[in-house]
């Protein structure tokens, strides 16, 4: 069972004032808990670990909004793209900093060699007045702050998509390569690739399309994670070991495109479809394939004809979730 604390327990251990922990309660970053016969709120080992992450990214500057968009995300994207944020922020303060420093320096200088004159009419020193319109005002930095805030409300409408697709794949016949260990992706490319291009799959009337999946999903404790691809071929096409032939039983899917590498995405994705109000997820139910969902490589068909060896680079994926309709209530 955990231990409960209470409001000057969590405020003695943690350093801060019962004013900041109920602050930070009715800004909806902690949540506490109220005991039978007991007239103060309690706090959980959850809440305090939740508290202890508020405390560092607050002295990290971090405003609270963005220190509840980090906590709230299940994944690190937020705190990826608040981070990158306020490193460019601390960036424009150490160089005006620096700027600021200099002009003092000089002012400094300047006393110090004609002490005798007022203060005043040294701040009108020409070499001086050069320097300052490279300090940055305070509307200036009111701007920088405004067009912060306006990237994190556009980052916010990104993570909720609207360009989602729904398609239906067919069913079909495909040659599947499976690798665990190092680079799995590479590996497992290159021997479908490799059978790809001594079969001519584009000669072949099939569609050469090319799907994959992390598996498994998540890797064991202390051990490699794995890759499966497949590329569908002609139904009664024979497959060499180590390749497998499996049959593909298509489906309805929710699709997102996204470009090579942006694979944070997926949790966008699984946010339009916890959210959607016509479609629910269909899954396998396991995590070891994914829940059944696919990255298919677009155009493949293409990048292999055109790829002499190796694998094809691919631009392009469409992240799909196995998905069906929501059933309609009486």
């Amino acid at each position: 069972m955990n231990e409960l604390l209470t409001v000057t327990d969590v405020s003695r251990e943690l350093g801060i004032s019962t004013r900041m922990l109920r602050y930070y309660e009715e800004q909806g970053l902690i949540e506490s808990s109220r005991v039978e016969g007991y007239a103060y709120r309690m706090y959980d080992d959850e809440a305090v670990r939740r508290l202890r992450q508020v405390i560092v990214l607050r002295r990290l500057r971090i405003p609270l909004r963005e220190v509840k968009l980090i906590l709230d995300d299940p994944s690190a994207q937020w705190a990826i793209f608040v981070f990158q944020q306020k490193l460019t922020e601390f960036d424009a303060e150490l160089a005006n900093i620096g700027a600021v420093r200099a002009v003092t320096e000089e002012l400094l200088g300047s006393l110090k060699s004609r002490y005798w004159l007022p203060a005043a009419d040294v701040l009108l020193d020409e070499d001086i007045s050069a320097v300052l319109p490279t300090l940055a005002n305070s509307y200036e930095l009111e701007k920088e702050r405004a067009k912060k805030m306006e990237n994190l409300n556009k980052a916010e409408e990104n993570m909720k998509l609207t360009d989602v697709r729904i398609v239906h794949l067919p069913a079909a016949t495909v040659a599947a390569a499976h690798y665990i260990g190092p680079d799995p992706e590479n590996h497992a490319g290159r021997l479908i690739a490799d059978f790809a291009r001594k079969n001519k799959l584009w000669e072949t009337n099939s569609s050469v399309r090319q799907y994959g999946f992390n598996h498994p999903n998540p890797p064991p404790e202390g051990g490699e994670y794995g890759y499966e691809f497949w590329v569908t071929i002609p139904e009664d096409m024979e497959v060499p070991a180590p390749l497998e032939k499996k049959h593909f039983p298509g489906g309805t899917y929710a699709a997102h495109c996204i470009q090579m590498g942006n694979f944070h995405e997926w949790q966008w994705l699984f946010g339009w479809a916890y959210e959607s109000e016509e479609y629910e997820i269909n899954g396998s139910g396991s995590p070891e394939d994914m829940y059944g969902c696919l990255e298919e490589h677009l155009n493949y068909y293409d990048h292999i004809r055109n790829t002499p060896e190796g694998e094809p680079e691919v631009c392009q994926l469409d992240l799909l979730i196995p998905v069906k309709p929501k059933a309609k209530q009486a």
